[in-house]
């Protein structure tokens, strides 16, 4: 018996709302306590469903957590204000298309740069020799830099 997908909504119209609050004010505090009590985990979310729904994996950070804080503060200090709830759109699709193009973006950029610097494997071909062996000796440059 298959058991029942439960729905946790991570962006609910509470988040809509606290976005349009947190443009209304220019208080930096209420800000601060809006974002962090509101809108910080959904953003967070956002980014991390995105992230594995799409396999954006090829980056250049070592741990996906840094990609979604990046992905959040990009979300905060260059998108939120530009979010405008009175010419139709949706909050979470303005949002989610946002965070996919800036992967799109990113995740191509990573991967032409990584074609670029290629792979040990590709260097097996080159020899190198250290001083003191024989020629006979000298091992595969990958084995060398493993």
């Amino acid at each position: 018996m298959a058991r029942k997908r439960s729905k946790a909504n991570y962006f609910t119209k509470e988040t809509e709302e606290a976005i349009n609050r947190y443009n209304a004010t220019d208080d930096p505090e209420l800000r601060a306590q809006i974002f962090t009590e509101e809108i910080y985990y959904p953003f967070y979310k956002l980014a991390e469903n995105i992230i594995h729904t799409f396999k954006f994996y090829y980056t250049d950070v070592d741990n996906l957590e840094d990609l979604k804080h990046e992905i959040v503060t990009v979300l905060l200090e260059e998108k939120i204000d530009k979010f405008d709830p009175t010419n139709g759109a949706k909050d979470f699709s303005y949002f989610g298309t946002i965070v996919k193009r800036w992967l799109i973006n990113y995740n191509n950029k990573n991967y032409k740069q990584l074609k670029k610097r290629g792979t040990f494997e590709e260097f097996d071909d080159y020899k190198v020799s250290i001083p003191d062996l024989e020629e006979t000796n000298a091992i595969p440059l990958g084995t060398f830099i493993d």
